[in-house]
């Protein structure tokens, strides 16, 4: 199966100056962690100097994909209705496709390759959509989807546990000699 069969761009233009699109938070490019698909904006304020030029609506219902750059692997799944720079494609998956699962496919090293490979630009690539959206892609049954992008999603929460507690212990590794500097100028060593 194609990967044009399972989800389709939805390009919906907003107009910046729109009470619509004032009234939505911004994402850009920046706003996303590369290969996660985190979004790096807290409480979605709405900021009126970003977004001024076109940008495309997308909701909760929306995988958004990077098309610029698509080394950086940059695929997010919004919990929350906003617009977006046109660099960020808001695909919606078809019925019978789960949309974590959808993302999941995006963000494979296969589809990043594929994206490379059909891209336009050398400096600033771009993702050629149309040829992406031809990328073979495996479709599981629905049930099987949501299996595989559930323990992906779990395995993912584990290696962010593991890379916050790894940060904890460095730190407190690195305020060891200061703490033994002072226990040792004190006297209390």
């Amino acid at each position: 199966m194609k990967l044009g069969e399972i989800c389709i761009q939805d390009r919906q233009i907003i107009d910046p100056d729109s009470e619509q699109a004032l009234s939505r938070p911004y994402l850009g490019l920046e706003h996303i962690e590369s290969n996660t698909g985190k979004i790096l904006i807290g409480d979605y304020k709405i900021d009126e100097d970003q977004g001024k030029s076109t940008t495309f609506v997308f909701n909760s219902s929306h995988v958004l994909y990077g098309k610029l750059r698509p080394y950086l692997n940059k695929v997010a799944l919004p919990n929350f209705e906003g617009r977006c720079t046109t660099e960020l494609i808001p695909l919606l998956p078809m019925d019978l496709v789960n949309r974590d699962f959808l993302a999941w496919l995006l963000r494979r090293e296969e589809t990043v390759q594929a994206a490379m490979q059909a891209k336009t630009g050398s400096r600033m690539p771009r993702a050629d959509m149309d040829e992406l959206l031809k990328l073979l892609i495996p479709l599981p049954p629905l049930p099987e989807q949501q299996r595989i992008a559930a323990c992906l999603r779990q395995q993912m929460q584990d290696v962010e546990a593991a890379r916050q507690a790894a940060e904890a212990q460095l730190k407190a590794i690195n305020q060891l000699p200061a703490a033994l500097l002072r226990q040792a100028f004190s006297g209390a060593l």
